[in-house]
């Protein structure tokens, strides 16, 4: 295996976490441009803004395809008894 590898596979996690940082901050960004969109004053409302909706956004990305894994097994456990 070469070197790049095995650093990318080791780091992917913590780039794509970043990436998912930076994107939700360029995606306020535009939101904020928009003529009566969101008005977002101050370094620190901007960076909070960000850190808020990139958790909030991580949590529904690992909870909610639990919930519809969940569902789907109760499904299957319904129609194997039948």
């Amino acid at each position: 295996m070469r070197w790049s590898h095995g650093c990318t596979r080791k780091h992917a996690p913590r780039v794509l976490g970043g990436i998912g940082l930076v994107s939700t901050f360029v995606a306020l960004l535009v939101a904020s441009l928009v003529p009566g969109g969101l008005t977002i004053s101050g370094i620190t409302t901007w960076i909070l803004a960000s850190l808020i909706v990139w958790i909030v956004t991580a949590i529904g990305g690992w909870l909610l395809p639990l919930l519809f894994l969940k569902d789907k097994a109760a499904d299957r456990g319904s129609n194997t008894s039948k």
